[in-house]
């Protein structure tokens, strides 16, 4: 053989022969099998005529093939195959055109026709009213093949690829359920089964044959003859196996694995009946497509129904915390989660299988500090990020959506561990290592559906977010309506109380200086005056509280755990009025049916009392306790403070009204008073019990709306 260092040489399989040229029909690469079929040196043959070459090969005119030819360049083609005798002999030519490239394959045909009773066997197949079971179609391309073993890989999200069903000889090893580390399918090998409806390999142990080309752009990948990539085939040889084909599957025109056949000994299967196996594959998995999207379309079907139950909800209830907590079973169906957790503004609620409270605080403050996403997940978050949290963590995967952007509120779902087994491999210095895995802290991820499902529930929260800040903006309109109002009801009191107020002072005035020598009958025309001035104040008064009272809005009820915020205003109070030696004990703390700012108020302005009242004590003592009924929830809170005196006692509500023994102690006599304004509105009652240096006790009564959410009872 002549030099041909000027020419570029790669490997190809040796099973058949191949020329690319460009569409002047001017050869620019030559396998070596068809090199030798025309017995000329590389450099000759390259850049020579097409119809030059195949007339040698043919010993005849080879006007016909290359008549195929010129339609299939000027028609732009995209393939064809032809069968061609050559010394009695049937060939298979397959014709591809691509980027202005002409590819020539051919082989020799094995076998010229499939029995019609294998035909009939596999008629199942294609009745359309017959389901995809993976299982069955590689028992059915079996009985086509013959080989060792046919089995269906999938591509998971993971990026590891996992065998879901599997026909096998007797004694062969079996790989079902056998999974594999991304490793085994990274983008560049994909590459390599993507570009072919199916890839060939009939001996792995032969000699592969050289290409020659002067054009080192050539997409080698375009020729069944291109050899496997180099980590598939030392795997091959590794498990023994000589033969094999590989059948592309996909869905939405994303890679979505492989149906592979191995055999131990090398295999020859023509291509007749390749292209029939690859036609039964891709039949299969439009059929499995289908059913794919139905199960999509049923899923989003479910979506709509939940969107119409949430939208519902959050008309419903004022806020979207307590439609969340409402629904936290349906939030856990949706997303196929093991447990669920709702965070709202340090309020908690659990349902399902979740860490324990102080754990899950710990978890929250991790995302708040490290990612700003609204959906974040992580099926691997007790392995990537569990050394940050202080205990060990009872979940292996964990998604968040974070509602709005104050980062104060959030629902979590969580997904117990699955352990599995990952077959890893790796190749150095050509030779391949294999090993066997055992992956722990690590979940099923969430699939497209399932995130599908948040990214529209995040659609309706924002909706409603939006609506409520209408609702608001509404309201802070009408507050300031009603504030204009208020500045008229108090001009109106001075200026219409004027009157009838200076004639009562008159008339009291003129009796003081005339009553002993006024005639009866004129002082009974006094008195009438005097009782109508009376009666013209108190119908003005009357007046204004019926206009004040129709203006006023109700107030809105939810259901407001109060654990956390009791908590928490205990601490706060403790800072307060630095009585660090305070200490408090906690009973049940049952939920309330309420508007939580005015809760709030409430046990603000009262446990703020028992720590300031009992801060003189040496060792200060407070009950904060629950208790329900049928009809209400009773919250007792108790103190060994100064206590109030039996006369003040009937004037504790009044406004500005402070005992006598507060004189010490800070404050403006307002807080009780306002507690108990808060209590009417919300329709519930306060009581006080108390006596002078021992302590006071404060019972609040609030009324059940309906019951509380099962998540909401559960002890903290």
């Amino acid at each position: 053989m002549k030099d041909i260092s000027s020419f570029s040489i790669s490997h190809l399989q040796d099973f058949g022969y191949l020329i690319v040229a460009n569409t002047q029909l001017d050869i620019l690469g030559i396998s070596e099998c068809a090199r030798v079929w025309a017995d000329e040196d590389p450099e000759k043959i390259l850049g020579s005529s097409l119809e030059i070459f195949f007339h040698k090969i043919f010993n005849i005119s080879s006007y016909s093939f290359m008549q195929v030819i010129s339609e299939l360049t000027e028609n732009r083609i995209p393939r064809q195959i032809i069968t061609k005798k050559i010394d009695n002999q049937l060939y298979y030519f397959k014709l591809s055109l691509c980027d202005e490239l002409l590819y020539i394959e051919w082989e020799k045909q094995q076998k010229k026709h499939i029995l019609s009773s294998k035909m009939n066997e596999l008629g199942f197949l294609f009745d359309h009213s017959y389901p995809t079971d993976w299982k069955f179609v590689c028992s059915a391309l079996n009985r086509l093949l013959n080989f060792d073993r046919v089995f269906v890989l999938q591509v998971l999200e993971t990026g590891h690829s996992k065998v879901i069903a599997e026909h096998a000889a007797n004694g062969k090893l079996l790989f079902h359920k056998k999974e594999f580390s991304q490793r085994f399918m990274p983008p560049s090998v994909l590459s390599y089964y993507e570009t072919q409806s199916y890839r060939y390999i009939p001996d792995l142990a032969r000699s592969s044959q050289q290409f020659y080309t002067t054009d080192d752009s050539l997409n080698m990948l375009l020729s069944q003859l291109v050899c496997p990539p180099e980590l598939h085939e030392l795997y091959l040889k590794n498990i023994g196996v000589n033969a094999a084909l590989f059948f592309p599957l996909f869905i939405n025109d994303q890679f979505w694995g492989l149906v592979i056949a191995h055999n131990d000994k090398p295999k020859k299967v023509d291509l007749q009946k390749r292209k029939l196996c690859s036609f039964i594959v891709q039949n299969a998995m439009s059929k499995y497509e289908n059913l794919v999207k139905q199960g999509l379309l049923d899923f989003n079907q479910q979506i709509l129904q939940t969107e119409i139950v949430f939208k519902e909800k959050l008309a419903t209830n004022k806020t979207v915390n307590c439609a969340m907590v409402n629904n936290m079973d349906l939030l856990m169906q949706m997303t196929k989660a093991d447990g669920l957790a709702v965070y709202h503004q340090g309020d908690l609620f659990f349902h399902g299988s979740c860490p324990k409270t102080n754990q899950f605080y710990e978890i929250i403050h991790y995302i708040q500090k490290t990612t700003d996403k609204t959906i974040f997940k992580d099926y691997n978050f007790k392995l990537n990020h569990g050394q940050f949290i202080s205990e060990d963590l009872p979940f292996a995967g964990l998604l968040s959506y974070m509602v709005g952007k104050d980062k104060d509120h959030y629902l979590v779902w969580f997904r117990k561990e699955t352990v599995s087994t990952i077959t890893q491999m790796e190749v150095r210095e050509g030779i391949i290592h294999i090993w066997e895995e055992s992956i722990r802290d690590s979940a099923i991820p969430w699939d497209g559906s399932e995130l599908n499902f948040v990214q529209c529930l995040h659609r309706i929260v924002n909706e409603s977010i939006i609506y409520k800040t209408k609702e608001k903006s509404l309201l802070t309109e009408e507050l300031l309506a009603m504030n204009n109002e208020l500045e008229m009801f108090t001009f109106t009191l001075s200026h219409d109380l004027k009157n009838p107020l200076s004639i009562l002072k008159m008339g009291l005035q003129f009796l003081e200086v005339s009553d002993s020598t006024l005639p009866a009958e004129k002082r009974m025309h006094w008195y009438k005056n005097l009782l109508g001035s009376i009666l013209n104040i108190e119908d003005i008064i009357n007046n204004i509280v019926t206009v004040s009272q129709n203006k006023t809005t109700a107030m809105a009820k939810d259901p407001v755990p109060m654990s956390y915020t009791i908590r928490k205003l205990s601490q706060e109070m403790t800072m307060l009025y630095h009585t660090e030696q305070c200490q408090f004990h906690f009973g049940k703390l049952f939920p309330l049916w309420g508007e939580k700012s005015a809760l709030y108020q409430v046990f603000l302005n009262l446990i703020g009392n028992a720590v300031k009242y009992s801060s003189s004590k040496q060792k200060p003592q407070i009950w904060i306790d629950s208790l329900q009924d049928e009809k209400e929830v009773c919250y007792s809170i108790k103190d060994n403070g100064i206590g109030i005196p039996p006369n003040s006692l009937p004037h504790i509500f009044d406004m500005f009204s402070r005992a006598h023994n507060t004189q010490h102690f800070q404050g403006s006599g307002i807080g009780l008073s306002l507690v108990k304004r808060i209590m009417d509105r919300l329709g519930g009652k306060i009581e006080i019990h108390s006596q002078e240096a021992e302590g006071t006790e404060i019972k609040l009564y609030f009324p059940l709306v309906s019951d509380f959410p099962s998540s909401m009872l559960l002890e903290n």
